[in-house]
Formats: C-alpha cells, sequence, structure tokens
C-alpha cells in the first residue's frame, strides 16, 4: 500500500509541476488592459462629449458640485484651445475622473482621463485610459490643476494620432 501512494503522491506532484510551467508560459509577461496602440482610436476625431466624474471626496474643503463643473469648463476651455470641440451626445466620450482626500495640509488625489466610444445597442467600450496617483499642498489643489492633468495626457496621446498639417 505505501509503494501505490508514494507512486500517486510522485505522479500528481509532477503532473502539479508541469501545468505550472505550461500555464506560466501561456501567462504573458507584461499584461495590459489598455496598450498605448489603442490611441489610434483618436485618429480624425476632434469632436468628444465631456464628463467629470468625481469619485471619492473626503474632507475637501471646495464644494463638490461646484468643483465638478469648474474643472469640466476648464477641461473643455484647454480642448478647445487645441481644436477639439465638445459635442453633447456625442458617441466619442472621454471621461476625466478625480477622486480627492484631504490629511491636513495635504491632498492626495488621483486623476484619470477615459474615452470610451458610446453605443446605442450594444456595450459601451473603453478604448483608452491613463491614470496618475499624487499629493499636493491642500493650497495648490484645484479645478485648473484637475482639468490640465486630464487634458495634458489625452492631447498628448491625441497629437501621436492627429500631427499638425504644415501646408
Amino acid at each position: 500500500m505505501k509503494s501505490w501512494t508514494r507512486a500517486l503522491t510522485s505522479l500528481v506532484t509532477s503532473t502539479t509541476a508541469v501545468l505550472a510551467a505550461l500555464m506560466l508560459l501561456a501567462a504573458p509577461l507584461h499584461a495590459q488592459v489598455f496598450p498605448r496602440g489603442n490611441g489610434i482610436a483618436f485618429t480624425g476625431k476632434t469632436q468628444f462629449d465631456l464628463y467629470v466624474q468625481v469619485g471619492d471626496w473626503k474632507d475637501m474643503p471646495q464644494v463638490f458640485d461646484s468643483f465638478r463643473l469648474a474643472t469640466l469648463q476648464h477641461f473643455e476651455q484647454m480642448l478647445l484651445n487645441e481644436g477639439i470641440r465638445r459635442r453633447p451626445a456625442n458617441r466619442n466620450y472621454l471621461v476625466c475622473a478625480v477622486q480627492a482626500t484631504r490629511a491636513g495640509n495635504e491632498i492626495a488625489y488621483t486623476t484619470s482621463v477615459e474615452y470610451w466610444e458610446l453605443e446605442n445597442t450594444k456595450v459601451n467600450s473603453l478604448l483608452w485610459q491613463h491614470s496618475s496617483i499624487n499629493t499636493i499642498a491642500s493650497t495648490r489643489f484645484d479645478e485648473q490643476l484637475v482639468a490640465g492633468e486630464c487634458a495634458t495626457r489625452f492631447l498628448a496621446e491625441w497629437s501621436r494620432w492627429n500631427p499638425i498639417s504644415t501646408d
């Protein structure tokens, strides 16, 4: 009975090791959900609907709704300065998302700009996203900072796929 148990244990151990090795080889080394190449979806697009989404907003001095609206206005203006217009109800949708929390004189926050294609009858698709996490003195955190981070990240990628014509 002992030799049968040892043989079975050895077989299970060997099989487990082989399966683990195969799974390791099959797994991607650097998985990316939204690869850089997805920015190609911006090619030729100059109109987007815009939205600012405020997630967590803990111990923040600014009023939630007025901060969101002012950030949206700054975001829209920054894009307009580069020739990108806001068009409500457009299926090309840019979201500038922010979460923030204050601890004393510091604010920790995240910003994320997302590009969605909205569909009438299908599931909406997130095609591109770029995010960051930061800390800053509470006196320096404002609507222009958040809008600027979203606009800068979006415009950097958008410009790669929409070069300025030198005609």
